[in-house]
């Protein structure tokens, strides 16, 4: 049983390096048909990971893993299980397919139906095709909670190629979404152009559809426990939801609570195998294999946590009626999360070893964080292009070269500042803080404006009774 499983995952890694060498599309997929009658989806991911390990760049998998999909479309086995609570209506999985569904209508029954009436000269449908792309837009929204919630869990669980694959492609869909609204809205626009980067852009969205519900949510259902999901589920309205209402909220069913006490031998064997592929990429990089150095980091960094749910972490089980007693001052618990709350900045802390462990809420953070962030490697929570700078400021960190790193980008009408502080006492290196802020408004600021000029007390509070003009120091103790 072994020999047949390692015999047909090696024949599945050469097909893909026969697409990856060069080799024609229909050869590879006659070679698979003559073989399989059908795969797995933890047997393609198994070749892909293979291929990495083999000195692959990452990128190169992103690049062709749309005729991976293809080769193997119409041919992944249909994994049976008892549990079918992601059919049910607010389970993330069901909210997935959904949001895919309305993805899928946008694509061919509104915006190809404006292209065709454009191709036959009718540009006055260029506005409607511009509010089109616009709500096109709100995929991102899709891809966000994917990358910050699903992404997160698979990582947790020994399961970090995958995401790093797919983050790279929703972050090209994303750019070619704002290149050709950018196109559309050019008064020199041709047809033929924007033709082509439709075509370009609806087939890197289908395929997506395609890998979401074919390939990442069976790997998913195998491993992911009802508490995942349900964490899931409820995290999922911090990010929002594209093209539908919100969802009513969703829990497990009792008959899914019981089944799954059946099912938990299979998943922890799916736990353990995803683990196990992982150690032997990680092996394989320590004996000087290619891949980039973020990816290495972040696979062995998530692979500490793999297998922990964010609902089993510590920090969600210490008493919280405690004191804090600072070298300053003494503050309750309500009080700091009253602080935290109305901070004009958003904080994070990742730890000595790049692993997030806080971040604080409050009403309007310029980017969304959830629970399923606690404990997950940080550079797993960046784009796969800027993983390597953020592993490149830690390290600085780490060493001592460097104390502070900041950023500012413009993101809509807002500018946000970014900056990352290294936090040390006498014993070392204790880890990084986040600072975000939106200053937007800042920036607009002009002149002064002087506690005097603010709304006057009236004359029967004792501040009216001091006259004298206050210094613009604070009081000396």
């Amino acid at each position: 049983m072994k020999e047949e499983k390692q015999r047909r995952q090696d024949r599945i890694v050469e097909i893909l390096s026969l697409l990856h060498e060069g080799g024609s599309f229909e050869e590879a997929k006659a070679l698979f048909n003559e073989e399989f009658d059908g795969v797995d989806v933890t047997e393609i991911t198994a070749a892909e990971k293979a291929l990495i390990q083999s000195g692959l760049d990452p990128t190169e998998i992103q690049r062709l893993c749309n005729i991976h999909a293809a080769v193997f479309k119409g041919s992944i086995n249909e994994i049976h299980r008892s549990n079918y609570d992601h059919e049910q209506p607010g389970h993330p999985v069901h909210t997935l397919k959904l949001e895919n569904q309305v993805l899928q209508s946008l694509l061919t029954d509104e915006i190809d139906d404006l292209l065709r009436k454009l191709e036959k000269g009718d540009w006055s449908q260029r506005e409607r095709l511009l509010a089109a792309l616009t709500d096109l837009g709100q995929l991102d929204r899709h891809y966000a909670r994917k990358e910050t919630l699903i992404f997160s869990y698979m990582e947790k669980y020994g399961i970090t190629a995958p995401p790093k694959v797919m983050w790279g492609v929703d972050d090209d869909v994303r750019d070619m979404i704002k290149d050709l609204r950018a196109y559309v809205a050019n008064p020199k626009a041709a047809f033929n152009p924007l033709s082509e980067k439709w075509a370009a852009l609806k087939q890197e969205i289908e395929e997506m559809i395609f890998k979401e519900e074919e390939i990442m949510v069976p790997m998913t259902l195998d491993v992911f426990s009802l508490g995942d999901w349900a964490q899931i589920a409820a995290d999922s309205f911090d990010i929002g939801f594209a093209y539908i209402p919100e969802p009513l909220p969703w829990k497990p069913s009792v008959q899914a609570l019981e089944q799954e006490k059946e099912r938990e031998p299979a998943r922890q064997a799916a736990i353990q195998q995803a683990r196990e592929t992982t150690a032997e990429i990680a092996a394989g990089l320590a004996a000087g294999e290619s891949l980039a150095a973020a990816d290495a980091t972040g696979d062995q960094s998530a692979q500490k946590k793999a297998g922990a749910p964010a609902s089993e972490y510590d920090w969600e089980k210490q008493d919280s009626r405690g004191q804090v007693v600072f070298p300053t001052g003494v503050l309750g618990l309500p009080e700091l999360l009253g602080i935290f709350e109305v901070l004009p900045v958003d904080l994070t802390f990742v730890d000595a070893e790049d692993i997030v462990r806080f971040y604080s809420e409050g009403h309007k953070r310029v980017f969304p964080r959830t629970k399923s962030v606690i404990g997950r490697a940080v550079v797993n929570c960046h784009p796969p292009k800027s993983m390597h700078m953020v592993q490149a400021i830690l390290d600085g960190f780490r060493a001592g070269t460097r104390d502070q790193a900041e950023f500012w980008i413009d993101l809509g009408p807002k500018k946000v500042y970014i900056r990352y502080f290294a936090l040390r006492d006498d014993s070392g290196y204790l880890g990084c803080l986040e600072v975000t802020q939106d200053i937007t408004e800042i920036q607009k600021l002009t002149g002064q404006s002087r506690l005097l000029d603010q709304e006057q007390p009236s004359v029967d509070t004792p501040e009216a009774a001091d006259t004298k003009e206050p210094s613009e120091k604070m009081p000396a103790e």
